[in-house]
């Protein structure tokens, strides 16, 4: 591979390419434009940040949702959208990560979070007022590099807030105007955290489908499902028939970007407490025979495991240890296509 300097450049035309260059960065801010080799080297084992989910973390073949990209959670009114994204929020936080919520919804509150998880005195919540507010604020979260996770909730919710112009509009031209500015907002977003390491988690409403139209339409148009790396999309299944209120969803990876779709996964979701981390990592551990059946009974790495399910919840909720231990006992195991 031939290294810098490899080919003769005459020293004219070069000095005119960086003048250039040094104009557009002018413009468009530093970076708009630059060589290859300069780009800032990523840890091949840090690409992402975990969902929550386990058996998600191993769907989407990265260990969770890739940093630099945006990942859209797709799915219906009330199957859970906002609950899996406060559960990406609370484990980015538990490993260590810095995390911000734009909540274009206006409808997060401190007991929802707390529940989740979340450090409610690290997590940074943005209220904007406009569209246009909405997505200049995570254009310069994103940029700045200092986050791990920007959840934005949702893009739904940016049709339903006033664009952000100086004059009055009639409703239906501040309709097409906020289509036209997720438009730009997007392009710009995506490009601004290319190179960052924060993951940019969007939640989405689907609309049912329809006739000759494609699969898995949203209201954030075409282009929110051009520019995601990542779609996810929810799918209802049932309810809980130990939870008043509770539902397991299956989670599709329906867009991929940086590696193969299809995979799927299961989670229960609960009122008041959220993602049931524990009953998904209990019920994976035991399908992949990470458990060893002994004559006291059901063990992992030497720690004796409670004997019904239900009490398997509760012990690997009250063990955060025994738990990652687990968690990271599943991601090393081989990705499928179905995670059950």
């Amino acid at each position: 591979m031939p290294g810098p300097g490899a080919f003769p450049v005459d020293p004219r035309r070069a000095r005119h390419l960086a003048a250039v260059l040094a104009a557009l960065e002018a413009r468009f801010g530093a970076g708009v434009v630059r060589r290859l080799r300069d780009a800032p080297a990523r840890d091949p084992a840090d690409r992402a940040v975990p969902s929550g989910s386990v058996g998600l973390d191993r769907a989407t073949g990265l260990g969770g949702l890739p940093r630099g990209h945006l990942s859209e959670i797709l799915g219906p009114e009330s199957s859970g959208k906002t609950t899996l994204l406060h559960a990406a929020l609370a484990a980015t936080q538990r490993g260590g990560g810095l995390v911000a919520l734009v909540d274009a919804e206006d409808g997060a509150d401190g007991a929802s979070l707390a529940a989740a998880g979340c450090d409610l005195d690290t997590l940074l919540v943005v209220k904007p007022t406009s569209a246009r507010d909405a997505l200049l604020v995570a254009i310069i979260l994103a940029r700045c590099g200092g986050l791990d996770l920007l959840g934005f909730a949702s893009l739904a919710a940016l049709r339903d807030l006033p664009p952000g112009t100086r004059r009055p509009r009639p409703v239906e031209h501040a309709a097409l105007e906020t289509a036209g500015l997720l438009t730009r907002g997007l392009r710009v977003l995506t490009a601004a955290m290319k190179d960052t390491p924060t993951a940019l988690v969007a939640t989405n409403r689907a609309l049912p489908d329809a006739p000759d139209a494609l699969p898995q339409r949203s209201t954030g148009g075409l282009a929110l499902r051009h520019f995601a790396a990542l779609r996810i999309a929810v799918t209802p299944l049932a309810a809980l028939a130990d939870s008043d209120g509770g539902l397991r969803v299956r989670l599709t990876v329906v867009k991929h970007k940086l590696g193969v779709g299809g995979a799927w996964a299961e989670v229960d979701l609960r009122p008041g407490t959220g993602l049931d981390r524990a009953e998904e990592l209990a019920r994976l551990a035991r399908a992949a025979g990470l458990l060893d059946q002994g004559a006291d009974g059901v063990a992992y790495a030497g720690i004796t495991l409670r004997a019904t399910p239900a009490a398997l919840r509760r012990q690997l909720a009250a063990d955060p240890a025994l738990a990652e231990a687990l968690r990271a006992a599943l991601l090393a195991l081989p990705s499928a296509s179905r995670v059950a």
